[in-house]
């Protein structure tokens, strides 16, 4: 099972927002540019249309300015070839026209027929020398000209017609043209043409408007929002696709750093959860009577290839990743079904285990207690909790109450590794133990240690005064267990009598030992049982 799904949700989580934001990131930069790029092309179409109106304007009043030297310009063969010339030598005029006083049209270069009148305001004294207006055209789609009028005398003036068809002019870039909108006015609200957008509607993103300095022309021009997802519809399909890819990339990346690499907690609870933490039991033996009395139960991690894994190597790990619960439930549950077998209905067997310095003070170690034993054969009378001497008890006032706990439920209390710890008498002073358990250094100490015996005496007196019982830990010599039971301790496990045995070794063990005790036995020989339960443990 994957236990840090959490870690690849969020990693996962983290690429997809960083894969989202870097898609809109590029799709706003890439709007942004494109954007800039279409008011650009915008400002130089402007400037190309407003240009060449300038153009055809400016040449016609050269033309015209030319033709004003000549004197007594009138509606001759000889003038009217004049005009014809003049027209001929630019593009953008069509036909120049002699214009009366009154403003009818007298002839053009095309001759006396082309007559029309009222194609211009009277002349008024004071009018500009050169003028702009409009004509309308001749049908009812043809585009207005442009007439340039210059003043020659006595009211008489040259006209110059400009055709709107050849002004007009699209510079706007042809992805852009559905969704532009252009026109060319001459001041006043006069227009000239509208160049209007094949699609209509959408919010106006762009707007440009230039005009002439000297001649009455105005340029404006627009386009929507809509140019935009159409220019930019195969960028914005390749940012989504790069998004994508890299968002897929991200994905792969955080499952690769979040992926199940299980840390030591883990391992852990996969060796809980495949039963590879299993409990080891060392008899604690009567050393009057030679008898099993109970065990001690210690956790072992036995792994597949059958190596065995002491538990000062994994213990702290539980301790560090706060799995002491889960190892001590384990433990605890296993001991229960595995011992109550092996144990008489009102026999009295004490099961001994150990508890954490920390689980001392949260209660539910009293309600792990009561599930796990509540049914079972042992009964709470027959268990003992140990607490360690060698790490100090934190708030103590917490862990009297859980004591208290324990021991209403019938369980004993022993105080395990005196000897060793830092303040065995102290804790002894402030909570209530019903055992003492002599660690194996005091044990030794009994074998030559400076004062040792003297010191183990003196434990033991003091417990025998405050009604406590006493457990002597690691014995492995005779001489030992000679030494305890002259100061009067009764109990004692170590290696000489068994080592810790797998639980199956141990119920062996329990029945040869059975079978074998006599009620005249005081020391039974022992050698046997434990050469079959250390066989069984190999």
């Amino acid at each position: 099972m994957i236990r840090n799904a959490k870690k690849i949700a969020g990693y996962s989580l983290l690429a997809t927002v960083s894969a989202g934001l870097l898609t809109i990131g590029m799709q706003f930069a890439m709007r942004w540019q494109v954007e800039k790029e279409i008011k650009e092309d915008l400002q130089i179409s402007a400037d190309v249309m407003l240009e060449r109106a300038s153009d055809a304007a400016q040449t016609a009043i050269n033309v015209l300015n030319n033709l004003a030297q000549s004197p007594g310009l009138s509606c001759t063969t000889d003038h009217r070839y004049r005009y014809s010339d003049a027209a001929r030598s630019t593009a953008w005029i069509d036909t120049i026209g002699l214009v009366d006083r009154n403003g009818n049209l007298v002839c053009t270069d095309l001759g006396q027929s082309a007559r029309q009148t009222g194609l211009l305001p009277a002349y008024q004294v004071g009018d500009k020398a050169v003028t702009l207006s409009l004509s309308a055209g001749a049908g009812q789609f043809d585009m207005p000209s442009l007439l340039v009028v210059r003043h020659v005398a006595n009211g008489r003036r040259l006209v110059a017609r400009v055709p709107g068809e050849l002004v007009r002019i699209d510079p706007v870039r042809n992805d852009l043209r559905r969704f532009r909108y252009a026109m060319l006015s001459m001041g006043s609200g006069t227009h000239w043409f509208i160049l209007e957008p094949e699609t209509a509607g959408g919010e106006i993103i762009d707007r440009v408007s230039v005009h002439s300095d000297v001649l009455p022309f105005e340029v404006q021009m627009s386009i929507t929002e809509a140019a935009i997802d159409v220019v930019t519809a195969d960028e914005r399909e390749f940012i989504n696709l790069l998004g994508l890819f890299f968002g897929l990339i991200m994905v792969g990346i955080g499952w690769y750093f979040g992926r199940y690499r299980p840390s030591d907690g883990d391992i852990i609870l996969d060796a809980l959860d495949n039963g590879e933490i299993v409990p080891y039991m060392q008899p604690i033996i009567d050393l009057d009577s030679g008898a099993i009395t109970g065990c001690e139960v210690l956790a072992r991690w036995l792994k597949p290839d059958g190596s065995v894994v002491p538990p000062h190597e994994f213990i702290p790990l539980a301790q560090n990743y706060r799995l002491t619960r889960e190892v001590t439930c384990r433990i605890m549950q296993d001991s229960c079904r595995l011992l109550d077998p092996v144990v008489r209905e009102g026999q009295v067997f004490k099961v001994a285990l150990n508890l954490f310095s920390h689980q001392m003070i949260d209660d539910s170690i009293v309600a792990d207690i009561e599930d796990v034993f509540k049914d079972s054969k042992l009964g709470f009378k027959n268990l003992i909790f140990e607490i360690s001497d060698r790490v100090p008890i934190q708030e103590m006032d917490l862990a009297k109450d859980v004591i208290s706990q324990i021991r209403a439920l019938g369980a004993e209390i022993a105080l395990d590794d005196v000897g060793s710890g830092h303040s065995g008498l102290y804790n002894l002073s402030s909570i209530s133990v019903d055992i003492l358990k002599l660690d194996k250094l005091l044990v030794d100490a009994l074998d030559g240690g400076f004062a040792g015996p003297e010191l183990v005496q003196g434990l033991i007196s003091l417990a025998e005064n405050l009604n406590i019982g006493v457990i002597a830990e690691g014995v492995e010599t005779e001489e030992q267990v000679i030494q305890l039971r002259k100061m009067g301790v009764s109990a004692a496990q170590g290696y000489l009598f068994a080592p810790p045995l797998p639980a199956a070794s141990f119920c062996k063990l329990m029945k040869v030992a059975r079978k074998r005790q006599t009620a005249s036995e005081v020391i039974p020989d022992m050698e046997e049982a434990t050469e079959t339960g250390a066989e069984e443990a190999a």
